[in-house]
């Protein structure tokens, strides 16, 4: 009975590009540059708000981990397409500053290497244990 109950279960899926996944490459394209147009754009020091140049940084880290947690729940492929497409907006952004640009390509693989053990090994690892 136990066997029916692990034969019934919906797999993991596996690696497909779908519409979906092209889709959430180009929004994550898309937010990256906003992201890092942002970050440009943020006072330096010397004006009363330069202590926003380090929180603009840090922007990064929530704008790829919380909507990647909240795609990867629903399908962890499309999640890989949200992060990938962000970290390859920083590829073209590095040559209007460099520095900007591989933060954010360095931070997002970052970033996508521990999404990936989480959403990937992780659960699967835990949907792989039997229940009585």
């Amino acid at each position: 009975m136990a066997e029916k109950e692990l034969i019934n279960r919906k797999s993991e899926p596996e690696f497909k590009i779908d519409i979906i996944f092209i889709i959430l490459v180009i929004i994550g394209f898309i937010i990256s540059w906003i992201n890092m147009w942002l970050i440009e754009n943020t006072p330096l020091q010397g004006s009363p708000l330069w202590n926003l140049k380090v929180f603009a940084y840090l922007s990064i880290i929530f704008t790829t981990a919380i909507p990647c947690v909240i795609i990867g729940i629903k399908n962890r492929i499309w999640a890989y397409g949200y992060i990938i497409g962000f970290a390859v907006a920083g590829l073209p952004f590095s040559f209007f500053n460099i520095y900007t640009g591989l933060y954010t390509f360095i931070t997002t693989l970052l970033i996508f290497s521990i999404m990936w053990l989480i959403f990937w090994k992780a659960w699967r690892s835990l949907s792989s244990i039997k229940t009585i």
